[in-house]
């Protein structure tokens, strides 16, 4: 990105000694605009933050496809014990998301009883969530206590929601409907990253 812009600004500096007054300001103008173009596309593709809504009265992590988990599959986690990434071609619709399987065997266990396979608070960050928050996760880091699957965003999430998880998930559990609620019908985005810290837990 860095090294783009660079480029483009020695052209128009060495273009400049060949040009009218003019034409010099109609290259300085144009590759004014050329810059602002792919600065503001590197944002938009790279470090902006997805906008989503709850649907149907559920609330989701997906990405612009509608996809949760980033596209990896739920069953997974508790057959393999680890994150696996799933295929389009194996897929399945679930309360306002859609799931994508390594298999269509585990394609047809989701759809048995996707309650048991599904991420537990949207698949959004289990620990943000104890805190009344909204923030992505790292689906390669995940536990399932007491048959539920929690994600969280980084490992420091993960160990602040483990400090006392039982106080954690009894939050996060009290805190849930409350956000659903608080979003539906509005466009979603992720909270601001919070500092962590054991007492906010």
């Amino acid at each position: 990105m860095r090294a783009i812009v660079i480029h483009l600004t020695k052209f128009l500096l060495t273009s400049l000694f060949f040009c009218t007054q003019k034409e010099i300001m109609k290259k300085v103008f144009f590759g004014l605009i050329a810059i602002i173009v792919i600065v503001v596309g590197a944002y938009l593709l790279f470090f902006k933050e997805p906008t989503f809504k709850a649907k149907n009265g559920y609330l989701n992590n997906i990405n612009s496809q509608n996809v949760i988990i980033e596209g990896y599959d739920p069953v997974a986690y508790f057959t393999d014990n680890k994150p696996v990434k799933g295929e389009e071609k194996f897929s399945a619709e679930y309360r306002g998301g859609t799931y994508w399987f390594a298999s269509a065997e585990h394609a047809e266990l989701f759809k048995k009883d996707p309650a048991t396979y599904a991420p537990q608070y949207g698949a959004f960050c289990g620990y943000a969530v104890s805190i009344g928050k909204l923030r992505p996760v790292d689906p390669n880091i995940f536990q399932i206590e007491n048959g539920r699957l929690i994600l969280q965003h980084t490992r420091e999430a993960y160990d602040l929601f483990n400090e006392d998880l039982k106080k954690s998930i009894e939050k996060a559990d009290k805190n849930w409907p409350v956000i659903v609620a608080d979003h539906i019908g509005k466009p979603v985005k992720y909270d601001e990253k919070a500092n962590p810290t054991a007492s906010s837990n």
